[in-house]
């Protein structure tokens, strides 16, 4: 019997893909670079704005998301802004902030994110509502960072805590009313552009990840409230991964019931958010 063999690396990966998408050309949407927008903290927003103004940035907030600016398109990404060294801008993709609207926090709400680091969709779920947070993560390295940028941005209230998804039940007391559900996933945008982590892609990883999505919900149900709504996004495109989860997680628990279901399209950075009732 020939050994069967795992093949991976970049012709794998546009060969995978290609199959998966025929109609998307899957090299120039992953390698492409959309201008990020940036948070801005709303007790440094006015000296932010000043000094962009001072050096002639364009100031474009952002019609759909408080507290939010366009990054100024005559700028490079990457470039460093005023209020960058505080730590009062927070750059993210636009698709980002998609499941923070999906998730519509409340000032009366208390909210677990789950895997918060390095910080922007916590940023962004304090900003739009105002809520009561937990931000966990379980590296250690990033969960620093975390803490970092929720203090400068001007929220160090936001309670933290270091700690894998797995291990929150027994270290939570209580039950929340909403949980955003940020889960590692394939993020074939940033494993492309990468030549280090494409060179190890393989099928494989895509398996390996849509189990651990599915234990990670199965192990925050027991964390929401009746009634209250799990949020769960992935930046992939594999259906494995997103709708296949979904499906999976719904026919395990006839006390969930799904509220919305959306994917971001091209050109937009993918994006795939789902919204999920404990009935």
């Amino acid at each position: 019997m020939p050994k069967h063999t795992l093949t991976r690396g970049k012709s794998a990966f546009l060969d995978y893909y290609s199959r998966l998408f025929p109609s998307l050309d899957i090299d120039k949407y992953l390698s492409a670079s959309n201008l990020p927008v940036l948070l801005v903290s709303p007790f440094h927003e006015a000296e932010i704005e000043k000094q962009f103004r001072q050096n002639k940035l364009s100031w474009q907030p952002l019609g759909w998301f408080p507290h939010t600016i366009s990054w100024p398109p005559e700028v490079q990404i990457g470039t460093p802004l005023p209020g960058f060294k505080e730590g009062w801008l927070y750059s993210l993709n636009p698709s980002s902030l998609l499941p923070i609207l999906f998730l519509n926090p409340q000032s009366q709400d208390s909210i677990l994110d789950a895997c918060a680091a390095p910080g922007g969709k916590t940023l962004a779920t304090k900003i739009l509502g105002n809520p009561a947070i937990v931000s966990a993560d379980a590296s250690l390295p990033r969960f620093k960072r975390l803490r970092t940028t929720l203090k400068l941005f001007g929220f160090p209230e936001i309670a933290t805590i270091h700690s894998s998804v797995q291990a929150l039940p027994y270290k939570l007391t209580g039950q929340f009313d909403k949980i955003l559900l940020d889960a590692p996933c394939s993020s074939e945008k940033h494993v492309y552009n990468s030549k280090r982590f494409l060179r190890l892609w393989s099928e494989n990883r895509i398996a390996t990840l849509s189990h651990l999505q599915q234990l990670l919900i199965n192990t925050l149900l027991p964390l929401l409230k009746p009634g209250g709504v799990l949020v769960y996004c992935t930046c992939a495109l594999n259906p494995t991964e997103n709708e296949d989860v979904i499906t999976q997680t719904l026919s395990k628990h006839p006390n969930l019931t799904l509220k919305s279901m959306f994917y971001s399209v091209p050109p937009a950075d993918p994006m795939f958010v789902a919204s999920l009732k404990k009935t």
